[in-house]
């Protein structure tokens, strides 16, 4: 069985990739460089993401795929200067043109599209609580991203194509991602209270990621948005004391709300902002969350 997977060397899909082949799984994944994992049903492709008519390189790839992930796209974690926010959308525009050009031109064919995407589709709130069925029209630059790029994601439906639109949530990994940063305050004797701290995060344990991916990849009938998030997202100053408690580190310091906008300007707005998201969706399905509360999370990334 093969799978096709972009972002394939990223935080998430490093991980799938791994799960895929311990599971004896044909792995091919679309990439702009090297990688240093090696494996005999590993395939690296290159490709070039701002060339979407050149699809050569799909002579590497076989025709049949049971499933494309797709999570490529640059880092929300860089500073939103002009030239990154061009880079953000059309990264993740570009590589999902291409996929529906391969299945266009009968390149390759696939039973399901899992489509990477963030909970910035929905509105900052410090009250609604959001899920699946919610539907809202872009609000700001994330939100643009984000229905842009499901949008081009929602094409493959035209060649018989399942398509899943994951919007994560909050990922939490000891090694990459927002965690590290978070941590380093605490680290620092400075952690503790963000703006006035009632903001909502809405995260989940990136095993819990794995598995959600999995979940929705071999449950046929689960079709459009899935929230991957965790059931019981908490307020900041609640994520603070968890977080200075798993470090055993003190949490006395607060950093004002205005300078984290100077400092970060419209990229603020990821730990500024509010979002109560509920997983509706793996819930309804009966899907089992290893780490459903953030105590138990966060003993596993540190304990």
């Amino acid at each position: 069985m093969n799978i096709l997977i972009t972002g394939g060397t990223g935080l998430v899909g490093s991980h799938l990739v791994q799960s895929f082949l311990d599971d004896d799984y044909y792995v091919y994944v679309l990439t702009r460089g090297e990688s240093e994992v090696k494996h005999d049903r590993l395939k690296h492709v290159h490709f070039d993401p701002n060339k979407l008519d050149d699809l050569s390189f799909s002579e590497e790839l076989p025709e049949q795929f049971d499933t494309i992930f797709n999570l490529a796209g640059a880092s929300l974690q860089k500073l939103w200067t002009d030239t990154h926010k061009k880079r953000i959308l059309s990264s993740r525009k570009n590589v999902t043109q291409i996929l529906i050009n391969l299945l266009a031109q009968k390149k390759i064919q696939a039973k399901t599209l899992v489509n990477g995407s963030a909970m910035g589709y929905y509105p900052p709130s410090k009250s609604a609580h959001f899920v699946e069925d919610d539907v809202f029209q872009p609000h700001d630059f994330l939100s643009e991203v984000v229905n842009a790029w499901e949008g081009i994601a929602l094409k493959a439906r035209d060649y018989g194509v399942r398509v899943v639109t994951t919007r994560f949530g909050l990922i939490l990994d000891k090694e990459q991602g927002a965690l590290p940063l978070m941590a380093l305050p605490y680290r620092l004797k400075v952690g503790g209270k963000v703006g006035d701290g009632e903001q909502w995060y809405s995260w989940i344990h990136v095993e819990d990621v794995i598995n959600a991916l999995l979940f929705v990849f071999a449950n046929e009938e689960i079709e459009g948005a899935v929230n991957l998030t965790a059931p019981e997202p908490l307020r900041q100053k609640d994520f603070s004391t968890y977080l200075s408690s798993a470090l055993r580190q003190p949490e006395f310091f607060t950093t004002p709300a205005p300078l984290i906008k100077t400092a970060l300007g419209e990229m603020s707005g990821l730990i500024l902002d509010s979002h109560i998201i509920l997983p509706e969706v793996l819930i309804e399905n009966d899907f089992k969350f290893l780490y459903p509360t953030l105590d138990l999370a966060l003993d596993d990334i540190y304990g």
